[in-house]
């Protein structure tokens, strides 16, 4: 059993006994580490705290006493990433669409003012 404070790197598995697999960094695409750590004076419950880090650039999880829990939260980041790109990259074109929209009409001799 690791010290306290004492990382140790875990195969985690799911419900069936199969090991579940871990995403690679949404950030640089770097292998993720499942890492443990126990918490607690050794006079009181001590508890096992997880998380999911990226070994290339640091990114994390929050430590989380479900590990699976942990490893689904890390499996979704590329998911959120993705859809936040899309979220942005359409905020940015449609006050850009309107401005062209706007420009092209003028060019042409529509006005909005009558």
């Amino acid at each position: 059993m690791p010290l306290r404070g004492q990382l140790k790197i875990q195969d985690i598995h799911d419900s069936q006994g199969g090991a579940m697999k871990l995403k690679p960094c949404p950030c640089c695409r770097s292998k993720a580490m499942f890492a443990d750590l126990i918490v607690g004076k050794a006079s009181k419950k001590r508890v096992r705290m997880w998380q999911v880090s990226c070994s290339g650039c640091g990114l994390s999880t929050e430590l989380d006493e479900d590990k699976a829990y942990t490893a689904t939260r890390w499996n979704l980041r590329q998911e959120y990433a993705d859809l936040k790109m899309w979220v942005t990259l359409l905020a940015a074109l449609l006050p850009a669409s309107i401005i062209i929209s706007l420009l092209l009409g003028n060019l042409m001799g529509i006005s909005l003012i009558s």
